[in-house]
């Protein structure tokens, strides 16, 4: 696992983290989330509305893990769970509210979001 998480923490960050960008198309489509992992398996998340750049939400906490290529996010005082695959630096998944299938969701490892889930590998 060490080799992967290196390689999970190697982008804008470096050594402090690592930056993960992520929309959610069918669940929030008009916001972005950026995810600031942190070698520690914690993680902040802020969100922002894509059309004015406006905050929509205070910064959340959470706790991220990984095996292999699968990670999982859950976030602290709310039941999200973003699960899904590492393939470089696109990650892909589904996310879980109370326990219940939401909406995909996608991120890239840059500070800037993918136009849409279709424009990262499947």
């Amino acid at each position: 696992m060490a080799a992967t998480l290196t390689g999970l923490l190697a982008g804008p960050a470096g050594a402090q983290g690592t930056v993960w960008t992520a929309i959610i198309p069918q669940g929030f489509p008009h916001n972005i989330y950026v995810w600031h992992l942190k070698p520690d398996g914690s993680y902040k998340e802020d969100g922002r509305n894509a059309t004015n750049n406006a905050a929509i939400q205070p910064t959340l906490t959470g706790h991220w893990r990984m095996t292999g290529k699968h990670m999982v996010l859950r976030q602290d005082g709310i039941d999200y769970v973003f699960d899904g695959n590492v393939m470089g630096d696109e990650y892909l998944g589904v996310l879980y509210l109370d326990g219940k299938r939401f909406a995909r969701f996608c991120a890239v490892r840059k500070t800037t979001p993918p136009q849409t889930c279709a424009d990262i590998s499947a």
